[in-house]
């Protein structure tokens, strides 16, 4: 995973794996950094949309110019005045757009892209040496950005490749009520409300990572899904336990808190 973003899946990747269905296509409506895909076992087949036209630049620049991505990330000072010039501006050039979003991402404090972030470890090494597993992991994956609405719709589904059954579908949509620095527009109730109109009108099984707050656990019971606690969440001001939304049941299915 050569993407460094708040709240992605890496550290929660073997838990939720442990209720996903078995499945030959996986599609996931909000790929971002790709926590959830990258430390999951691949499957034969991946669709991976995100809104974000950084993330999606970066991810096809690395299938089409790993070399070139590798060397320039090589050259690539990590300085504070680089920071201030790219937060300022934006690049429309991809490879200068891909080098950008990673050092905004990669090396700020909270990937605000604010603050350089001073580590002990060789960060841009440890960047540079997943390269080439990123790069295998994505090989067979089909990479989009769109509307997280407007994907399932357009995918081809056939007795012949892949039907709707051997498909599964994860949303990590952004979590209602919570601040983020992701270029999207404003996430709302009725955003959320469409995650789970989406799991109950596809025909595939679904699930959804959200924490369980009330509205969540509301339209969980509205659309008759069953929810699963996964991990508490704690910091000094508060505890939020994470949960796993699904429009199917498992063997390991828990339903109390």
């Amino acid at each position: 995973m050569i993407l460094t973003r708040l709240g992605n899946k890496r550290k929660l990747a073997p838990l939720l794996w442990e209720y996903f269905p078995k499945h030959k296509m996986r599609i996931e409506l909000f790929f971002g950094a790709g926590g959830s895909y990258f430390y999951m076992p691949p499957s034969q087949y991946a669709i991976l949309n995100d809104y974000d036209d950084d993330v999606t630049n970066l991810y096809h620049f690395l299938l089409n110019n790993k070399e070139a991505l590798y060397r320039q990330i090589e050259l690539m000072p990590i300085t504070e005045s680089l920071i201030k010039n790219w937060k300022k501006k934006t690049e429309a050039d991809p490879m200068k757009k891909a080098l950008r979003f990673l050092l905004l991402s990669n090396f700020t404090y909270l990937g605000k892209g604010d603050t350089l972030r001073l580590s002990l470890d060789n960060a841009k090494q440890n960047l540079l040496n997943k390269i080439e597993p990123t790069f295998e992991k994505l090989a067979n994956a089909k990479i989009t950005n769109c509307d997280f609405r407007e994907v399932l719709p357009k995918i081809s589904f056939s007795e012949r490749l892949i039907t709707k059954k051997e498909a599964f579908v994860y949303l990590d949509p952004i979590y209602l009520d919570t601040s983020h620095y992701y270029k999207v527009p404003k996430w709302s109730p009725a955003d959320t409300e469409d995650c789970f109109k989406i799991m109950e009108s596809s025909g595939i099984k679904c699930a959804m990572s959200e924490f369980n707050h009330e509205a969540i656990l509301d339209f969980a019971s509205d659309y008759k899904m069953n929810v699963i606690p996964i991990k508490e969440r704690r910091n000094i001001n508060n505890r939020k336990q994470e949960i796993l939304v699904t429009n199917y049941k498992t063997t390991q299915l828990k339903l109390s808190f």
